[in-house]
């Protein structure tokens, strides 16, 4: 039985959830233009910003910026871009790693052993003529986007304003963030050695799952699937180990 408590609280996020979605609806619907076109007005002072993995999530984009987000927020394709799996990062990253003195080693538990793994995998966008994938597009301040990119440690910030398909884009520009040059490894050819994080792939899927049905299934359609395994967090064991 459901305590009066805990149903509130579900209920509050099926409310946001909702919201969330008809928000979404709303502005993927407006605005039309005599051809065809919605127009994105980009306000002084402000950008758009694309979200295609975590950032779909209206939460992580809060948790992110620090604040809530009061703004406008638009269902998009991006055009010329394929989605996969494909940012392998090494767990010691030296330019991830906030100290060098401090090494960390992950294993996988399995049966009764423990396998050594040497890095994991993250979602990332990359160009490719004729495809397109669904996403959210946001609109941010400068001092926003600066939080943001802070988080995206191994992404760089590329210009996409031109790549929004079905909108004209006025007064200003939009982003979205691609694995760096310099954040590819040898290792992702075959995947062998990086892992994928279950509960990762959880909170992307959820968060499509509360834009719509729809939404989700072009999703995964638009995906491009792993070539890692994929393992719960709760298999995973670090060890610490100071140089």
């Amino acid at each position: 039985m459901v305590s009066n408590h805990k149903g509130k609280a579900m209920n509050k996020i099926l409310h946001n959830k909702s919201l969330f979605a008809l928000i979404l609806f709303l502005f993927s619907t407006s605005c039309m233009t005599e051809k065809g076109k919605t127009t994105i007005e980009i306000k002084e002072g402000f950008v758009g910003m694309i979200g295609y993995g975590t950032l779909m999530s209206l939460q992580s984009l809060e948790q992110t910026i620090g604040h809530k987000y009061t703004d406008s927020v638009y269902q998009v394709h991006l055009i010329d871009y394929v989605r996969g799996w494909t940012y392998f990062r090494p767990i010691n990253d030296p330019r991830a790693n906030s100290t060098e003195d401090v090494k960390y080693y992950g294993f996988l538990l399995q049966n009764n052993d423990t396998i050594p793994f040497y890095g994991m995998v993250n979602l990332n966008i990359e160009s490719k003529k004729k495809s397109k994938i669904n996403c959210i597009l946001y609109l941010i301040t400068h001092e926003d986007l600066i939080k943001c990119d802070k988080r995206e440690i191994g992404y760089q910030k590329v210009d996409v304003t031109g790549k929004i398909e079905g909108h004209d884009i006025k007064g200003g520009k939009i982003y979205a963030y691609e694995h760096s040059p310099d954040h590819r490894y040898e290792s992702s050819s075959d995947g062998k050695g990086y892992i994928l994080v279950k509960e990762y792939v959880d909170f992307i899927t959820q968060a499509c799952d509360s834009i719509g049905n729809n939404f989700r299934t072009e999703f995964d359609k638009s995906t491009n699937p792993p070539i890692t395994q994929i393992v719960s967090y709760k298999k995973i064991v670090w060890k610490k180990v100071r140089q």
